[in-house]
């Protein structure tokens, strides 16, 4: 398994959101690896990318 693969926790943790916060950017399109049926772990680096290219979007009004 991928060491840089973390839990929704640690997601919630770094970018001091909620749990459904992060449920509701997974469905707009926050890249994450299904590993079996209720398994699903994040890689930071994506994710911060992910943050950075929709503020941007946010910011530029494209949201």
């Amino acid at each position: 398994m991928n060491e840089n693969l973390v839990k929704a926790k640690v997601v919630c943790e770094k970018f001091s959101i909620s749990k459904r916060t992060l449920c509701r950017w997974k469905n707009e399109g926050l890249p994450s690896i299904k590993l079996s049926y209720n398994l699903i772990r994040y890689e930071l680096d994506l994710v911060a990318d992910w943050v950075i290219k929709n503020k941007a979007q946010a910011e530029a009004g494209g949201k």
